[in-house]
């Protein structure tokens, strides 16, 4: 199924003190053996959960059946992973079953915590935006839609025009003026008479482009024509909305196959999305040094999380870090604990980060997972844009 924000936030709600959730991500990309490899990860697992001590008796027994089940589950239906690379499954006794077969491969793990493990999956959201891909002519557009590493047309947006070529109109058009069509003012009025067709075409096309926008809600739009007059023509048909959402364009034809475009428009979105990361960070460290509206570290950073001051996190994609966490409260910190809040103990918790990122989707703040190195901030592994200061 597709994977949206609001279905982390859903999934995010699934936090309990009695039934862990089993949080699994795996590899099947062929030609894996996908079974052999789940069942070294649950095995391992359930061995690493029996010595820590963190589970009670009948929570150890659930995780079991939960395995068993899990590993059935992926067994009988492994012949069905067609277009898929990666399979991600949250379950726990309590009743969540929830399944995505996602077209990008991540390292296969299994997580067992009492709330889903879904930092990577905001990964790849951040990381791919949900791009409309338009690439146009003359005389034929067609539209695909680009999230998640996934390539999909839309065929009801395939448009096919009648727009006359040059010399088909002056065919027509000397059958009742002799010869001299080809010059002055015949040959500038042929010119214009395939220019409008032309236009009517990009008008259909802009159109046909902004009633997908209003329907799906794609993030951004990129743009494919021939090198000539096309593109800068076809920008100016766009909705101002389309025009603010333009994230790159690239020379190419309609008839070009798919995977083809397909390259030709990655290469845009990858080159959109560092582009973004350069802003940001510039941004974020022009708040951190001059007006006390930006903030970078850890330390600083989950405090104004805890605050409630963050309107952007911030985060390397690859930065981890541990810490505890309130059973309660989700109320986080550095170190265990009397939480603040209520009393109760922290408890430790192997990916703080993940945390944070739960808890500024709960705030509904922005997170942004950076995936390059940056000057400035790289060493800090984490920040973020604040909405006020105190």
């Amino acid at each position: 199924m597709v994977l949206y924000l609001d279905q982390i936030e859903r999934l995010l709600q699934h936090r309990s003190r009695e039934h862990p959730v089993v949080s699994v991500y795996l590899n099947v990309t062929p030609p894996r053996n996908v079974i052999s490899e789940l069942n070294s990860l649950l095995h391992t697992t359930g061995k690493r959960l029996e010595q820590s001590g963190h589970f009670t008796r009948p929570q150890l027994r659930e995780l079991e059946r939960l395995f068993e089940r899990i590993e059935a589950h992926v067994r009988e239906n492994r012949e069905r992973f067609e277009n898929t690379r990666l399979l991600v499954l949250f379950a726990s006794a309590e009743g969540l079953w929830q399944e995505y077969r996602l077209p990008l491969a991540l390292p296969s793990r299994v997580v067992v915590e009492f709330d889903p493990y879904t930092r990577p999956l905001t990964v790849l959201l951040d990381e791919f935006e949900h791009y409309a891909v338009l690439v146009t002519d003359a005389r034929k557009a067609r539209l695909f839609s680009l999230y998640l590493g996934d390539f999909e047309e839309h065929p009801d947006v395939f448009v096919v025009d009648d727009t006359p070529t040059r010399p088909r109109v002056s065919v027509s058009l000397t059958r009742s003026r002799g010869s001299g069509v080809w010059g002055g003012l015949a040959d500038t009025r042929i010119q214009r008479h395939v220019e409008d067709h032309v236009h009517r075409h990009l008008k259909r096309v802009a159109d046909r482009t902004f009633q997908l926008f209003q329907r799906k809600k794609f993030d951004l739009l990129i743009l494919g024509a021939p090198e000539d007059k096309i593109l800068p023509w076809l920008k100016d048909h766009l909705h101002s909305y389309l025009q603010e959402r333009l994230a790159g364009e690239f020379h190419a034809r309609p008839d070009w196959n798919e995977a083809r475009l397909k390259e030709e428009a990655l290469k845009v979105a990858q080159r959109w999305e560092r582009q973004h990361e350069e802003r940001l960070i510039r941004r974020l460290l022009e708040l951190h040094g001059h007006k006390d509206k930006g903030v970078v570290g850890l330390e600083p950073t989950l405090n104004a999380l805890m605050l409630g001051q963050v309107h952007t996190l911030v985060v390397q994609h690859d930065f981890r870090a541990k810490g505890a966490a309130c059973p309660n409260d989700h109320h986080l910190a550095l170190e265990p604990g009397p939480c603040p809040l209520c009393g109760a103990e922290l408890e430790p918790v192997d990916d703080l980060i993940d945390e944070m990122v739960e808890e500024a989707i709960a705030q509904n703040a922005e997170i942004e997972h950076v995936f390059t190195r940056h000057e400035g901030f790289s060493e800090h592994g984490v920040g973020a844009i604040l909405r006020f200061t105190l």
